[in-house]
């Protein structure tokens, strides 16, 4: 098993990843009326890492280290993007770089400290 790559589709359903590699490269999220949740806290990035994602009716949680920048490159249709992180002034490393890329409609795709 490749912890360095995800590939997920969640159909009318949830998919939990956690992910533990420490050269995480890149992920592929797919929901359809379903809801994603990956958990980063454990893992590393080097330089800018794309998550790319579809969405039709579906929710991303992604629970990332304060100090990774997460940029937003998606294409929204009644859509949000919205980072929820408390600690939102710790020391921003620019060389862990996640970009959330894709199309979300009616979705939503929340960037967070915790994941239930």
């Amino acid at each position: 098993m490749n912890d360095n790559y995800i590939n997920t589709t969640a159909i009318f359903g949830e998919v939990k990843k956690y992910i533990l590699s420490k050269d995480f490269k890149f992920g592929q999220l797919t929901n359809i009326f379903g809801a994603t949740k990956v958990d980063f806290s454990n893992a590393d990035i080097n330089g800018a890492v794309i998550l790319d994602s579809f969405q039709l009716f579906g929710e991303i949680k992604i629970k990332v280290p304060p100090t990774w920048h997460v940029i937003s490159e998606m294409t929204n249709i009644f859509m949000e993007v919205d980072d929820k992180r408390r600690n939102r002034t710790a020391n921003i490393d620019e060389n862990k770089v996640l970009v959330l890329r894709g199309v979300g409609i009616f979705a939503a795709i929340k960037i967070v400290d915790w994941v239930n």
